[in-house]
């Protein structure tokens, strides 16, 4: 598995690392630490499957509203 900075953007996502394919979308992400995530990628076209590393400006906002957040995550909590 390789990992390599997320320097290859495209349009739709990201650009595979070996092919140059486009991709809309990682496989998996997770947050690893604070500030910090870790993407997984799986081109369809060639099978290659790498990660990179994004990381999350301290001062980023939302781009969500609180109130539209609620409306698709409501609470799991049942009285």
């Amino acid at each position: 598995m390789t990992t390599i900075a997320s320097t290859r953007r495209s349009d739709y996502g990201m650009t595979c690392a070996q092919c140059g394919d486009a991709m809309i979308a990682p496989e998996w992400s997770k947050y690893v630490a604070e500030l910090r995530v870790v993407n997984f990628w799986s081109c369809t076209e060639c099978g290659c499957c790498f990660e990179t590393v994004q990381f999350v400006p301290a001062d980023a906002k939302s781009k969500i509203g609180s109130k539209a957040l609620r409306k698709f995550s409501p609470s799991l909590l049942v009285a």
